[in-house]
């Protein structure tokens, strides 16, 4: 149990020194742009699925729920797999149409594919708060002269922000938790540094 407590020695030093920095600015990193990238997604998904009417609004109200049902790292395989250099669709697209597809970094690359894994977490909460909520407060405001933009920001997402922030802090804890992901990126994070 004291050698929890004691010094390190040289290994200790050097994780300090060369390893926990890069680790550290990494993992904050992803969980900042996957919180913020999810929010955007989920938020934006959850107000048109609640309040607007439109043709396959039912069915896309369930079918925005569906990448909860896939680890990340299946996705990040699948996109590696589809946009790699070699791939046919890469392949197809250089040669017939002269597209070269972009080139992400692995941190962008890790953000892509956990936001596209973990909005769903902030889409069903803010589905729910816009359904039980923005609703009728939304006409309240159009009815005091509001338009339906100032209304959004000025009533309805103001109400949802305690259902909002509780589907955030559920992508954050999930984003730290990732292991394969990140690993298929090879971006070292807390779960993944050696």
């Amino acid at each position: 149990m004291g050698a929890v407590f004691t010094p390190a020695g040289e290994v200790g030093s050097h994780i300090a020194e060369f390893v926990l920095p890069r680790v550290v600015a990494n993992t904050v990193w992803l969980t900042v742009s996957v919180a913020l990238t999810t929010l955007l997604l989920g938020a934006a998904a959850a107000w048109l699925t609640a309040t607007c009417e439109f043709p396959g609004r039912r069915w896309l109200g369930w079918a925005l729920l569906l990448p909860l049902a896939m680890p990340g790292y299946v996705i990040a395989f699948a996109l590696t797999g589809i946009f790699e250099y070699g791939a046919p669709l890469s392949s197809y697209l250089r040669e017939s149409l002269a597209i070269e597809l972009p080139r992400f970094s692995a941190g962008v690359a890790s953000t892509i594919c956990l936001s596209l894994t973990l909005y769903p977490y902030v889409y069903l909460l803010a589905r729910q708060a816009f359904l039980t909520q923005g609703i009728r407060s939304l006409e309240v405001a159009q009815s005091l002269g509001m338009t339906r933009r100032r209304g959004f920001f000025r009533v309805a997402l103001p109400m949802a922000r305690p259902w909002l922030a509780a589907g955030v802090a559920l992508v954050c804890m999930e984003t730290l938790a990732d292991f394969g992901t990140v690993k298929v990126f090879n971006f070292d994070t807390f779960t993944t540094a050696s």
